[in-house]
């Protein structure tokens, strides 16, 4: 059993391909993570997306749901439309396996302008930490990030740094520990290794003092060429902590981009000693950096990394089935908020036109 627990899916037109990558990377299962409304324009939330997705494979198709922070961005307030845990508790209710934040990357960190330790965040994490519902939190980014100088060169082809308009990862860094020392039983995946593969002591010590924190393996492309630079030290943390690493490839970002070398490339990392260059990947190449060089994990390692650990944090080894009472009035208020954005693809109403709506549970 594989479960990718780290993808995205922005474009109904990108359903085949996207379907195809999965399987080139053999994974049987999948989490869809919708990216917070962070912007006022159109077309930016895919959480119709993500239900229509669920709706056409509800068995394999795990979707953590996105927040939607309008509001935000008018001028003197400092809390969306609609409050947090109204929104989660919906998505609970709905059928959403989970929630995905991303209000720790610095883009989004600076759009949202809200700590992610301040008040206005507190009710939200009291109520995931009381009704268990897991989130995976991007918080942060690479170190290089912050530097036009040391950014990777397939970022830095693509104008991708950050300023000093952003905040700067220590800030992010203070603030996210002041969460986790204020809610210590958030079941919370960290992703891309939680950008600490070049400091594999303090993701020691990390997981150490937070049993309920997981680490994924979605690409930054960085954790394999750290891991790469480091395997003797790399092949002893999988083996102490394979109960806490989570597979996933971060795969369906951007309308009709298709990823078909990640999950390949991850897998090779994992299973094999391999020396193998970096997929052509929008994200990941060109890069200048040495070739990768797999780790060749002992083979009962796998198991947790590829599923058991997924599935232990959600608390279910199959997808929590839509409910169809729910979720309609659900999809008519997106779609209703997708015809005053002036969207050009309304899947929320389409979503509500489609006969499979029928199939799923009232």
């Amino acid at each position: 059993m594989i479960v990718d627990a780290h993808i995205h899916f922005d474009a109904l037109a990108a359903y085949p391909a996207q379907m195809a990558d999965l399987a080139r990377g053999g994974a049987d299962q999948f989490c869809i993570l919708v990216v917070d409304r962070y912007t006022a324009g159109p077309d930016q939330f895919k959480q119709a997306h993500g239900l229509w997705m669920k709706t056409r494979t509800p068995e394999r198709a795990f979707l953590f749901g996105g927040i939607d922070w309008s509001g935000v961005f008018d001028a003197g307030k400092d809390a969306p439309d609609e409050p947090l845990v109204e929104q989660a508790a919906r998505m609970k209710a709905v059928g959403f396996d989970g929630l995905k934040l991303l209000t720790g990357k610095p883009n989004v960190r600076k759009a949202v302008g809200l700590p992610l330790d301040g008040p206005e965040m507190r009710p939200l994490f009291t109520w995931l930490e009381e009704t268990g519902f897991p989130v995976l939190w991007h918080v942060g980014d690479p170190p290089e990030f912050w530097s036009e100088k040391t950014v990777p060169l397939w970022a830095r082809t693509k104008g991708w740094w950050y300023d000093n308009s952003h905040p700067p990862k220590s800030q992010i860094d203070q603030e996210i520990a002041a969460v986790l020392a204020r809610h210590p039983r958030l079941r919370l995946i960290l992703p891309h290794f939680f950008f600490l593969a070049d400091r594999l002591d303090e993701a020691d010590r990390l997981l150490d003092l937070h049993p309920n924190i997981f680490l994924d393996l979605a690409p930054g492309v960085e954790w394999m060429h750290h891991l790469s630079a480091n395997r003797a030290g790399a092949r002893e943390f999988f083996s102490r902590h394979a109960d806490r690493i989570i597979y996933g490839t971060d795969m369906g970002m951007m309308e009709n981009a298709t990823h078909p070398g990640r999950g390949p490339a991850i897998r090779r990392f994992l299973e094999t000693d391999e020396v193998f260059p970096v997929p052509e990947d929008i994200f990941m190449w060109p890069d200048e950096r040495p070739p990768l060089h797999g780790l060749g994990l002992d083979t009962n390692l796998l198991p947790p990394i590829y599923a058991g650990n997924f599935h232990r944090c959600v608390g279910a080894e199959n997808p929590v089935p839509l409910r169809r009472d729910a979720l309609v009035p659900y999809l008519e208020k997106l779609a209703s908020q997708a015809r005053q954005r002036g969207e050009a693809t309304p899947v929320a109403q389409c979503l509500l036109e489609d006969p499979i709506l029928q199939t799923l549970t009232p």
